[in-house]
């Protein structure tokens, strides 16, 4: 099953944001990646090996955090982030 790669989700994140305007929830960036990458519903749904919530989620809160060491994108309040 093909799954996209980090320098993949970077950019979708990236592109996310830009979509909703600068500033938004981690669920919108999320629900704005699956858009954007038109992933399928097998993999939006495939289960992270450690059993806590699906692999898309768990690499895209590291995809967040290497935005965020690499300056492009800050984490504004709990759950929200906007473009450096």
């Amino acid at each position: 099953m093909y799954f996209p790669s980090n320098g993949m989700l970077e950019e979708a994140v990236i592109k996310s944001l830009e979509l909703l305007g600068g500033t938004a929830t981690t669920k919108q960036i999320n629900q704005k990646v699956i858009e954007v990458l038109e992933l399928p519903d097998e993999v939006v749904q495939l289960e992270d090996e450690s059993g806590l919530g699906t692999k898309l989620n768990y690499r895209l809160r590291w995809a967040r955090t290497n935005l965020k060491s690499k300056g492009k994108i800050k984490n504004v309040s709990k759950g929200t982030w906007c473009l450096s």
